[in-house]
């Protein structure tokens, strides 16, 4: 998906023009959004200085965001790594010079190796290539974590794809069978990319992740089908040079603009995001996000009601204010993961916190997520990753008396915060409470095993609640899943299996298993 070449990053007046560069860049997208359309996005990136772009990795490969995880917790990849899609350019450039000194477990050089193979597979430079896709699924799960699962009984798809010097361009198109919104062909995976100065500006249907969350992501993930949008990415990641900024270290910035569906509430209904991370420790890495759902039929959509909501003016119909008036809905939150060394181990705390709502110009009313990581390596199973996460997605979740009703629903929108059937947050959608834990096993050889075990409350506050994407009326859920993936000479299969328990209120309890196989072409 979109070019790579070497980049020196050595030469300091080079650094010092980039970085302020940078820094005017910010400066002027932050400036500009209220009145940029996507032809006026166009001329801003095209006075930006020339540099080569590199290809993005699409959120939903579990075993390749491992590696990648592995690495940046040892400080060979240096770039922040929790926003997705992650760009090929700073992981190849931090590969390239990566010196070994000999004290490597094999653990991380096999993932060293392993990344190699693949960025040469995805990055191929001016030839087209190829890639097909074709899976089929009984009771597809509801609940979608990171890893790439069928959404749909059947699905079959193939694409194309280019790379140039400064034009990437994928074209991939599936027919899917049962779906929920009616859109039998999908255009899922597309994009098409120019790359001018540090800056990527594209126009895709990429899968995202925002956030440092292993079985979910609470802002965005790809429990929902993506959003067809315009994005500007930054490309490669280096820190700051100057002085006041550098402590900031490697630095990533992301906006969309999307557009949802007409079968909404309110029909075509305008998506906005904007992610900021940075790796100010090799150990720490921060992100704060917003997203609004703003515009729409019947919607003010002019460049005052956009600057309403990107400075945070929101709940306008509070205190008897005309609710017509509310810019849109709006999260906001911040992110965080610290891999510190513990007895020779690293091991991750991380969390994430949105805010539903808005108080003194700042997030409140949030939801949030918490949860703790490790990994390692065995001569006997390869190397391995673990997790224990919860999240709770009623407003002030962490008190007695939460808030229901309130996560990823809105007065105004009141399709909510969710996408064709699906939250565009967390796959457990609003008032859950889910505890999850995960085993990953990854060989050598790309032979990957997973198991993952949930347990919670699924819509606690439903009374019952029809906008929710899983269940109108609470539900205790408990559900195990196995899966296993290999690399053939024709390409990946994948093979899941699963089983739940699900408790009504009232009602009686109900069990039931989910199976699937997929198959795609290369990696």
């Amino acid at each position: 998906m979109t070019r790579i070449r070497k980049v020196n990053f050595d030469n300091s007046h080079e650094n010092s023009v980039r970085s302020l560069l940078d820094i005017a860049t910010v400066m002027m997208i932050m400036r500009s959004l209220p009145k940029m359309t996507a032809k006026a996005m166009l001329l801003f990136v095209c006075c930006l200085q020339q540099l080569n772009a590199s290809p993005a990795i699409e959120a939903g490969d579990a075993a390749l965001r491992h590696d990648i995880q592995l690495l940046a917790d040892r400080g060979i990849l240096t770039g922040p790594v929790t926003t997705w899609p992650l760009s090929w350019g700073p992981v190849l450039a931090d590969l390239r010079l990566y010196e070994p000194t000999g004290n490597e477990s094999k653990g991380v050089l096999d993932s060293i190796a392993r990344l190699k193979v693949r960025a040469d597979w995805e990055t191929a430079v001016n030839r087209l290539t190829w890639s097909a896709r074709a899976s089929v699924a009984e009771n597809p799960i509801g609940i979608r974590g990171y890893q790439n699962t069928p959404r749909e009984p059947g699905e079959i798809g193939a694409g194309v794809s280019w790379t140039g010097e400064r034009l990437s361009v994928t074209l991939k198109g599936q027919l899917v069978d049962s779906t929920d919104d009616d859109a039998n062909g999908r255009v899922d995976g597309s994009f098409l990319g120019i790359a001018v100065g540090n800056w990527v500006i594209s126009a895709n249907t990429l899968d995202r992740w925002w956030g440092p969350g292993m079985d979910g992501g609470l802002i965005l993930s790809n429990n929902a089908r993506p959003i067809p949008g315009l994005s500007l990415d930054r490309n490669f990641t280096p820190a700051f040079e100057l002085p006041l900024l550098h402590w900031l270290g490697p630095w990533d910035l992301n906006m969309l603009f999307g557009k949802m569906e007409s079968s909404r509430e309110i029909p075509n209904t305008q998506f906005f995001g904007l992610r900021l991370n940075f790796r100010p420790l090799p150990s720490l890495e921060v992100g704060f996000s917003r997203t609004a759902q703003w515009c729409g039929d019947g919607r003010p959509c002019d460049a005052g009601t956009f600057f309403d909501l990107l400075v945070g003016k929101d709940n306008l119909g509070d205190g008897g204010i005309d609710r017509a008036n509310e810019p849109g809905n709006q999260l906001a939150g911040v992110d965080l993961r610290w891999a510190p060394l513990i007895a020779g181990r690293r091991v991750a705390f991380y969390g994430q916190f949105i805010g539903e709502d808005e108080a003194g110009g700042l997030p409140s009313r949030f939801i949030g997520q918490i949860g703790i990581e490790t990994g390692g390596y065995s001569e006997h199973l390869g190397s391995w990753r673990w997790f224990g996460e919860f999240a709770g997605t009623s407003c002030r979740f962490y008190e007695s008396d939460a808030i229901f009703n309130c996560g990823y629903n809105h007065g105004i929108y009141r399709t909510g915060y969710r996408y064709r059937g699906r939250s565009i947050g967390h796959g457990a959608d609003n008032d859950a409470e889910l505890y999850s834990t995960g085993l990953q096993l990854i060989s050598a050889n790309d032979t990957h095993w997973g198991v993952l075990i949930r347990s919670g409350d699924l819509n606690r506050g439903g009374s019952p609640d029809i906008s929710h994407t899983l269940t109108p009326t609470p539900l205790d859920i408990v559900s195990i899943d196995f899966s296993y993936g290999r690399l053939f000479k024709f390409g990946t299969v994948e093979i899941g299996v699963g089983y739940q328990e699900l408790a009504e209120h009232p009602g009686g309890d109900v069990s039931d298993s989910r199976f699937y196989m997929q198959w795609r072409s290369g990696y």
